[in-house]
């Protein structure tokens, strides 16, 4: 009996001064939300090149005050060209009500012979056409 008081003495001692302890340190960054931008407006130039270029010009809304860009993808499958833009925020962030916009004019990958072309941006869909 006496030894089981001095081991339970020495782990109490032992957890108290940090040397053991089975607690998860809390996560130093917050938990965030990555979600796609709102797009309010699409459009494609096409560039004067041989072979013939585009650009995609769009506009959007980032999100509120808390957030930011998170990434830019294009994907290209036949004749539609898909384009993601994601933000972050965090999950439970109380943050400023402010529109924070994007605009941005986004070269689009490959070269677009003649046809019937479609540009897909965080489902927006826009039309086009190359000669």
């Amino acid at each position: 009996m006496r030894h089981a008081k001095a081991a339970a003495a020495a782990i109490a001692l032992g957890l108290a001064a940090g040397g053991c302890s089975s607690a998860v340190a809390p996560n130093p960054l917050p938990e965030l939300q990555i979600m796609p931008i709102h797009i309010n407006r699409v459009d494609v130039q096409i560039l004067e090149s041989v072979p013939p270029r585009a650009s995609a010009h769009v506009e959007g809304v980032i999100g509120d005050g808390c957030a930011e860009l998170n990434s830019e993808s294009q994907a290209r499958f036949g004749n539609t060209v898909t384009i993601t833009i994601l933000s972050q925020r965090p999950r439970h962030g109380i943050c400023p009500q402010i529109a924070r916009l994007y605009r941005k004019d986004i070269p689009l990958e490959g070269t677009f012979p003649p046809g019937d072309w479609l540009l897909r941006v965080n489902g927006v869909d826009y039309t086009f056409v190359t000669q």
